[in-house]
């Protein structure tokens, strides 16, 4: 797996910490402008629009706020993107479609509109490779999520388990634990999407060698490693999971988790607070937390995280792009994200936050231990980062319910899966060129 160093030099060089302050020659400039920014209502988001008045007073720039549903929000920027409407001067952007938006250009550029204090150095490197395209940064985070081990610390310790390292004890650990219909040893999701199940299924991918194109583009999912993958995923969940487990989405596998019927998930380390909350969760207080085990290759969390970008159609004037900045440099700053945290997020990912006395007081010391590890190790093209994932992720992510569900062998769903993601790709053009990222 390639070391993910270049992705701060190809961002920009900065100086050290930004507060939530803007420089006052911003300020005079600025002030008279209109921004209008869209995005999805998150813990995050909504905790950035609870101080916007205190940025407009401070810069004089005027901040309309458009909130659409999460799979709305999307369809909304694609459609005022693509139109040349130019309602948004900022969108919120996954980070699997950075490449699709930089690719159409839909995204200015961001590193060089930054407010000159904004400490870029303080994010980390897999942190900067989910928002950039062909070495270009295009967008902030405002929320970033990495996979983790979560496990019943109670019955782990009661039964003297040791927790798994690797995929050969997870199994072990599942099998122990699972005694329906009360306990059942492993939830994960089965649901499909490029972001819901594959999001999981990943990691045993890339755990067995997978690579999800060769270097002229052409789909390779299906092969041995694919196969391996796909068949121990399923057969993890078919042997240890819960009823239904085929169609569980995060939240059922969280709900499935608080409830206490199951000793293990692997999922988003933002589970974190509602887990750990005593009025949500049977188990709060009885939770550990590890790095996802570790297959042939290697362990391999998978990450996800949500930017705030400008507008190459929206923010057209060059006064618009740096007032869309100024936000952008302000509502994801480290002072900002510090704040947060007194406000019971956990999602931050500056350095300085992860690693202050403030963030070690307030959360559970594995949790923070297994979330650095994993932020260290991750890879931002776990899942791959160019246009064409959206399409080829969702093909994936039927063939693999369809394995859970007991409908198809791995081969012949993965085979399918194959045959889509190539007819789409000699459609688009991109089947026989150069493979668009570096795993």
């Amino acid at each position: 797996m390639q070391r993910l160093g270049h992705w701060l030099a190809v961002a920009v060089a900065v100086v050290i910490i930004a507060g939530c302050t803007i420089g006052v020659a911003a300020q005079d400039s600025l002030s008279g402008t209109k921004v209008t920014v869209a995005l999805r209502s998150l813990s995050e988001t909504d905790y950035i629009v609870s101080r916007l008045a205190e940025f407009e007073k401070q810069t004089g720039i005027d901040v309309t706020v458009v909130t659409y549903a999460e799979q709305q929000l999307r369809e909304k920027e694609v459609q005022d993107l693509s139109t040349g409407a130019g309602q948004f001067d900022v969108v919120a952007i996954d980070s699997v479609f950075i490449p699709e938006f930089a690719q159409a250009g839909w995204l200015v550029p961001l590193a060089p509109y930054l407010d000159p204090e904004y400490d870029l150095a303080d994010i980390p490197d897999s942190v900067h490779g989910l928002f950039s395209w062909n070495d270009v940064l295009y967008a902030a985070p405002v929320y970033a999520e990495i996979t983790q081990l979560m496990y019943r610390k109670d019955l782990f310790e009661k039964e003297g388990i040791a927790v798994p390292t690797i995929f050969e004890e997870l199994e072990e650990a599942a099998a122990h634990f699972t005694r329906p219909p009360n306990l059942y040893g492993l939830a994960m999701r089965g649901l499909r999407g490029n972001g819901m199940n594959v999001y999981t299924w990943a990691t045993w991918f890339r755990a067995f060698g997978g690579e999800f194109l060769d270097e002229q583009s052409r789909p390779i999912f299906n092969n041995a490693a694919g196969v391996k993958a796909t068949e121990e995923y399923a057969r993890l969940l078919q042997e240890y999971g819960p009823p239904g487990v085929a169609g569980y989405s995060w939240d059922n596998v969280q709900t499935a988790f608080t409830s206490g019927r199951v000793a293990m998930i692997i999922d988003a380390n933002n589970f974190y607070t509602r887990i750990e909350d005593p009025d949500k969760s049977a188990i709060a207080g009885n939770i550990g937390y590890a790095v996802v085990p570790a297959g042939p290759e290697g362990s391999f969390p998978g990450n996800y995280a949500l930017g705030f970008a400008i507008s190459s159609v929206g923010a057209r004037s060059d006064v618009e792009k740096k007032a869309a900045a100024a936000f952008i440099s302000w509502a994801t700053s480290a002072q900002m994200q510090m704040d947060s945290l007194e406000a019971g997020i956990v999602s931050q990912t500056r350095t300085s936050v992860l690693e202050s006395p403030e963030f070690a007081r307030s959360l559970h010391p594995e949790w923070i231990a297994s979330t650095v590890e994993s932020w260290e190790i991750t890879n931002p093209n776990h899942r791959p980062l160019f246009p064409g994932w959206r399409s080829m992720g969702d093909a994936i992510g039927i063939a693999v319910q369809q394995v859970i569900a007991g409908e198809r062998p791995a081969q012949e769903a993965l085979n399918e899966a194959v045959k889509t993601t190539e007819d789409l790709f000699k459609r688009t053009g991109d089947y026989g060129k150069p493979r668009p990222y570096e795993f």
